[in-house]
């Protein structure tokens, strides 16, 4: 990953696959309609390069090489687990995405959450420090034994997709006044939440 790739705060224009479906496309229609949002919206880039740069997907196929995809044993999934959690703990991001995310976390208060889009329930944390580490525990998740399970279901792979991040102020709350003028922009009951008249996510 480039250091001229920088992650600017209050919008999600940037995300390559933002406009796809979802929260992110219902952010990138309010922010297009004029809305300010009030969040950092990381690519999934970063997820990507703590994987690359760590030589993960290489390092947990052999983990998961005796696992039958078709037909996944749960006590081995949950034996792996351990092992499949220290790597992704042990795993460091480059400093220049270090740089870059502190960066897009200056404009930011201190209490934070960290979370997937389209997920409702978010991580609170502390200062860019305490959000860097939840970006790690956010991809550790994904290697729970039930997770795993879930993908092996879905498409008999432990593969998993790098995926988009937001941070926004652990303040917020729903927004009646915003959520009201959102109906207009994407024709549908949403709940917005906001901070200070900032959006940061949307139900």
């Amino acid at each position: 990953m480039s250091r001229a790739l920088t992650f600017p705060a209050g919008t999600v224009a940037h995300l390559p696959d933002a406009a796809a479906s979802g929260e992110l496309a219902a952010l990138l229609a309010l922010e297009r309609a004029g809305m300010p949002l009030a969040l950092l919206a990381l690519p999934a880039a970063v997820e990507d390069s703590l994987y690359r740069y760590n030589n993960l997907p290489a390092r947990l196929a052999r983990l998961y090489a005796a696992v039958d995809p078709f037909d996944p044993d749960e006590d081995v999934l949950e034996e792996v687990e351990p092992e499949a959690l220290a790597l992704l703990e042990q795993a460091y991001l480059l400093d220049d995405v270090i740089d870059a995310v502190y960066e897009g976390l200056a404009g930011l208060p201190d209490d934070l959450v960290v979370r997937r889009p389209d997920e409702a329930e978010g991580e609170a944390v502390s200062g860019r420090r305490g959000a860097l580490l939840a970006l790690k525990r956010l991809s550790r998740r994904d290697w729970l034994a039930g997770a795993v399970g879930a993908r092996l279901a879905r498409h008999a792979s432990v593969a998993v997709d790098a995926r988009p991040v937001l941070v926004h102020p652990r303040q917020a709350g729903a927004d009646a006044a915003l959520s009201t003028a959102a109906v207009g922009v994407l024709g549908r009951s949403v709940v917005v939440h906001a901070y200070r008249g900032g959006v940061t996510g949307v139900r």
